[in-house]
């Protein structure tokens, strides 16, 4: 009796603690996607990328990505569309090479009808060691909000790469493109 009971609190135990191993997948995935009632697709977007200074390459491969994915989807709307991109990074001991790399033009938000904040929070990486298979995970903000700063539409992108941060940013950047403008 004695055996059998200690077989079935093994076997409970084992269950109970063992670790389920969950498989990495590469890719982005829409974790939250609001707009408002009377959402109107905007014809000016002036994106300003907020965070440490150390994000400005992921930032600088993302508004490259934004601007193609923009342009293949609009077309010839594109050249009469305005879409430009500030940087708002900061950081307490900010390297120089990431210093040097901010483009130091900044567009009055005036100008444009909504404004975009894409901020980058949740940071998590792991397998650093394997260099090429070096696992990262983030979540990905973008904040439309109109001249007045109401909010429009508020996205998260739930944001899985290998290698490094940035092979994901043709996938951001075209579900940034499709909440932005496609009223769905």
């Amino acid at each position: 009796m004695t055996k059998i009971f200690l077989i079935t609190l093994l076997l409970i135990g084992l269950n109970s603690f063992s670790q389920n191993t969950t498989e990495f997948e590469p890719g982005v995935e829409i974790i939250q996607s609001d707009k408002i009632y009377e959402y109107e697709s905007p014809k000016s977007i002036l994106f300003v990328f907020e965070g440490h200074t150390h994000m400005i390459n992921n930032f600088l491969d993302l508004k490259k990505h934004i601007r193609k994915a923009f342009k293949k989807k609009m077309k010839s709307d594109f050249k009469s569309f305005l879409l430009d991109f500030n940087y708002n990074l900061t950081a307490e001991k900010s390297m120089k090479e990431d210093m040097e790399k901010i483009p130091s033009k900044k567009y009055r938000k005036e100008k444009y009808e909504t404004i975009c904040y894409i901020s980058v929070t949740d940071i998590k990486g792991w397998d650093e060691h394997l260099i090429e298979k070096r696992k990262q995970n983030y979540i990905l903000n973008a904040d439309l909000k109109d001249k007045d700063l109401n909010e429009l539409l508020q996205l998260k992108l739930k944001v899985n790469s290998y290698y490094t941060i940035t092979t994901e940013n043709k996938n951001s950047s075209r579900l940034i493109y499709q909440t932005i403008m496609e009223n769905k």
